[in-house]
């Protein structure tokens, strides 16, 4: 059966999410909405919190585990997850176990709404005859839960609702809520994006064992996302080409060069074996481009080992020095500087 008008008015705000703190404190909606929310409902969102917040934790709460946290019997945690799941503070998704066997698990619901709480109803009008107390011996502020009833309810924009899909897509490839969070707030959107399309070829081919290979291809800035593309469509085109072993799955793909590296390898007149090249290669792309462009500039009978033994230095090549002095070979300074 539906609700009706007036047990919706009972039930309270409904959210699009929470704000995630920093540390073990709740976040300011749940402080808004305590008029609300029942203690079951209030005691398993305190308990995500903390799960969330622990170092090196933040994995999703199962039900056993609300049931250790909170005290209540299995009953009355699941009318808890209810009420917070349709208020829009917890999210449920299905995780495979031990054996194969589905369950259920938990996480808070972040939002993306920029810092702005949305507006609830000022806590005094909530409260009930009995415990309200005007006389001005309160000391009580209510004005600071006072948030404007006539502002629109969300505040979105479409850089949120741009961070929100990314934030279901992560989710769904199982990055937890605190990771995905950390990496829609540090980097670029069209970042995550190329990886996010990426992933399922990095997969396919044997490059990505998991969404960790994601997080590192959207926080490591020596990642060329364009060269990785390369790399996985010629890993997709020589996996084709290769037989399948006797399990059925693909044989694994050696390392190889992309074609544009190829190239340049071509062009400062390399003809040797490309072995170790990969092997740096796949350690740092950054490196190794920066090598390949730098062996280009020297003279061609020295370029190939010049460009190894820089590979196999570990360091990057040397910038290029300008020498300001030659400004003036000519001019009204020439004479007063010593070439």
């Amino acid at each position: 059966m539906g609700e009706t008008s007036d047990d919706s008015k009972a039930f309270g705000p409904v959210l699009d999410g929470i704000s995630i703190p920093d540390t073990v404190v709740l976040p300011p909606e749940v402080v808004m909405l305590l008029p609300w929310m029942s203690l079951a409902e209030l005691k398993v969102v305190i308990a995500a919190v903390a799960r969330l917040m622990q170092v090196g934790g933040a994995e999703p709460i199962t039900l056993s585990e609300f049931e250790t946290m909170t005290g209540l019997d299995r009953k009355s945690v699941l009318v808890g997850i209810e009420r917070a799941m349709k208020r829009g503070l917890l999210m449920r998704f299905e995780m495979t176990g031990y054996r194969g066997h589905t369950m259920y698990v938990y996480e808070l619901r972040p939002r993306f709404i920029g810092g702005n709480f949305p507006p609830i109803t000022p806590i005094k009008a909530k409260q009930s005859k009995d415990v309200v107390n005007d006389s001005e011996e309160s000391t009580t502020n209510l004005t600071l839960l006072n948030l404007s009833a006539s502002a629109n309810f969300s505040q979105k924009t479409p850089e949120n609702d741009a961070k929100n899909a990314l934030f279901s897509q992560l989710h769904k490839i199982g990055i937890y809520a605190k990771t995905a969070r950390f990496l829609l707030d540090h980097f670029p959107l069209e970042r995550i994006e190329k990886c996010l399309a990426l992933y399922p070829l990095a997969v396919k081919v044997g490059r990505a064992d998991g969404p960790g290979w994601l997080v590192k291809a959207v926080s490591d800035p020596n990642w060329d996302l364009d060269i990785e593309r390369e790399d996985l469509q010629e890993r997709a085109e020589a996996q084709m080409a290769e037989p399948s072993q006797s399990n059925g799955r693909p044989k694994p793909v050696k390392p190889r060069l992309p074609k544009s590296m190829a190239a340049g390898l071509q062009e400062i007149g390399w003809n040797g074996n490309t072995a170790e090249l990969a092997e740096h290669y796949r350690a740092d792309r950054k490196a190794f481009k920066a090598w390949l462009e730098w062996a280009l500039t020297q003279p061609k009978e020295y370029a190939p080992a010049r460009f190894l033994n820089g590979l196999r230095s570990g360091l990057l090549p040397p910038k290029k020095q300008t020498d300001d002095r030659r400004r003036y070979l000519e001019g009204p300074y020439a004479d007063l500087i010593e070439h």
